[in-house]
């Protein structure tokens, strides 16, 4: 069984990534073969709404100026799929909702490629009280 964690913190190092090592680690344990993909200092832009997806189902999306095609196809090849992101005033980062996004749309176009696929997340709030204040 394979699984991939995707890190859509834009931070190495933070919160997230020690989740994920712990997640990871244990999975690794149990006999699953983990992959690590950290988003964070990559490139990747959120969807463009071209519908090529559904034009030429090929499993890709249209842009191919960032790492958005590399991530998508080892979250086919995975039996179980976790997505992680620190919270950003209730929402996820940049990163992973330009993924969330593009994957979603992807998926479907290709027929639902993540039915029968392991899902989980991790989150947390990385806004600190003393940060808060407006």
């Amino acid at each position: 069984m394979k699984a991939v964690a995707i890190n859509g913190s834009p931070r190495k190092g933070g919160n997230t990534e020690i989740l994920f090592e712990k997640g990871t680690g244990a999975a690794g344990a149990s006999g699953w073969e983990t992959e690590f993909i950290q988003l964070g200092g990559k490139t990747i832009r959120g969807c463009q709404a071209c519908y090529q997806c559904f034009k030429k189902k090929n499993s890709r999306c249209s842009q191919k100026d960032d790492v958005f095609n590399q991530c998508f196809e080892k979250m086919i090849a995975a039996d179980a799929i976790l997505l992680g992101s620190p919270t950003y005033f209730t929402d996820v980062s940049a990163e992973m909702k330009a993924l969330l996004d593009r994957a979603g749309l992807v998926a479907l176009a290709n027929g639902g490629l993540f039915r029968g696929k392991i899902g989980a997340a991790v989150g947390g709030s990385q806004t600190r009280r003393r940060h808060a204040r407006f």
